[in-house]
This record gives C-alpha cells, structure tokens and sequence, in this order.
C-alpha cells in the first residue's frame, strides 16, 4: 500500500506536469494567433497600399489625359492669338503670352536653319540636278535675290546674307513690345504681332480690323511676315550685313548682338533699340525658359 505522503508527492508532480503542457500549448496557441493576427494585418495593408497606388495611377492618368486634352483644344485654336487680357498683367499674361508665340519663333527658324544648312552645302557643288535648282530657284524668289538660273553664278553671297536666322529672344522680345504681350487691338484683331504697316494699296482689312496694318490669318503668319520682311526689306541691309560679319567671325548670332543691329524699325532709333534691348534683359531669363 502507498503512503499517503507518497500519493501526495505524485499527484503534485502530476499536477505540474499538466500545467507545463497547457502553458506550452497556450503559448503556441498565442503564437499562433498573433502570427496569424500579424499576418492579417500585413496583408490588409498590402492590400490597402496596393489600392491606393492604383487610385494614385488612375488618378495620374486621368490628370495627363485630361492635360493632353487640353493643350490639344489649345493648339486647335492657336491659329489665332488668344484673348490674353483674361490673364493677370505680369508674368502670368508673360508666360501664357510666350507659350503661345514661342512655337512659332522656333519652327520659323528651325525652317530656316535647313534651307541654310542646304545652301551652304551645295556651295561648292558642280553637280545640280533639276529638283535642286527648282529648289534653289524657289528659296532665291522667296528671298528676293535675283537669279539667271546658270547654277555656275549664283549669288551666294546675298543668299546666305538674307537665309538666316533672327534670335528667337529677340523676335520673342519684338513681339511682346509691339503688341502689349499679346494684348494690343492690332495683335488680338490682326493676329499682327509686330505692327507691321500694309503697303499701299494692299491693305484689305474687313470690319473690326485695324485699318492701314498688314492683316494675318494665324500667329505663325505673323512670325513668318515678320522674318522674311528683316531678311529682304531694303531697310535692313545694315541687320542683315552686321549678322552676316558675325557669321564670318564665327560668333553666335544673339538677341545681345543684334538687338542694336536694328536700324529703321522705328521712327525712335536708337531709342526704340535701347528700350528693346532693356526689356530683354529684364524677361531674358522667363523667354529662355519658353525656348
């Protein structure tokens, strides 16, 4: 027979043995549960992070759709200058005024950059075959530079004199002070942009037109008169022959070189080039951010 102090002594050991295996299971069970608690938890914030990136994307996208929209329906109707009174006067009238003219000014010159390019590497070519003398005798007319058509006497000289460009921060600079950054009757009515005169008996301005000035269907008209008129108008040889001394002496053709080039643009002189050359100065760097 066990003593009862014996029986006492195992059923305490039995009774720390079952409390052992049910901290043991409780533990794991707890871990368990955290674990899966954790992992829940990570997962619904996954879940929620991937959510929120593609409401970020969806939102993204549907705010470079909308953009690409808009400045599609812009270039739709930049043909014609914009009302830009619209804008408050300062930079934001400035900068919606260079976005709409800038465009053009580059384009117009990138265009004559090529013919350039062309003209002075066919220079020293004896070789001419048909499309490249209809070429050179189209640029020849359209520049004013008179031509027999015999390709072993043509006039280089007043060619690559007049088939040049005008710095882009300089017609930019001319059309903002002609025209009140865009906000002039003459600029909104005319689409004129450099208050360039009809010649007589050649103005065919229809109502609500600014009688007695040349009369343009788009902005790019406008720049594109405006080139050709500092490139063949007799009043600007002395433009054309100080950019052509540049050209010679390998300098770069600046708004900082030829701004004071320009004789006989206005009846002020001097005076119209000094203001000129003061207003680039004060907006050099917001026409340099719109190039």
């Amino acid at each position: 027979m066990i003593s009862t102090p014996i029986r006492r002594y195992g059923a305490a050991i039995l009774m720390l043995l079952t409390a052992a295996f049910s901290g043991e299971a409780i533990a794991k069970t707890h871990a368990e549960t955290t674990s899966y608690k954790a992992h829940t938890s990570s997962h619904k914030h996954s879940k929620t992070l991937s959510s929120s990136k593609k409401v970020s994307s969806k939102t993204v996208s549907s705010k470079l759709a909308s953009s690409k929209q808009e400045y599609s329906r812009n270039s739709a109707k930049s043909s014609s200058l914009p009302d830009l009174r619209k804008y408050p006067s300062g930079t934001p009238r400035k900068k919606a005024f260079l976005r709409t003219v800038m465009p053009y000014i580059t384009s117009q010159n990138a265009a004559i950059t090529a013919e350039r390019n062309w003209l002075i590497s066919k220079q020293y070519d004896n070789r001419w075959s048909p499309t490249e003398r209809a070429r050179l005798k189209e640029i020849a007319t359209r520049y004013k530079v008179s031509w027999s058509g015999n390709t072993r006497r043509i006039p280089w000289n007043t060619l690559l004199d007049r088939v040049d460009i005008i710095p882009a921060s300089m017609v930019a600079t001319m059309a903002a002070a002609e025209s009140g950054w865009g906000t002039s009757k003459l600029a909104r009515s005319n689409n004129n942009l450099f208050g360039m005169k009809c010649a007589k008996g050649r103005c065919n301005n229809g109502p609500g037109k600014v009688k007695g000035y040349s009369q343009f269907d788009s902005v790019k008209e406008s720049v594109g008169a405006y080139a050709a008129n500092l490139n063949t108008h007799p009043a600007y040889a002395s433009f054309r022959k100080s950019r052509a001394q540049l050209r010679k002496a390998d300098q770069e053709v600046t708004a900082s070189n030829m701004i004071h080039k320009l004789s006989g643009y206005s009846t002020q002189g001097q005076r119209y080039n000094s203001y000129l050359f003061a207003m680039y100065q004060d907006n050099q760097r917001l026409i340099a951010a719109h190039m």
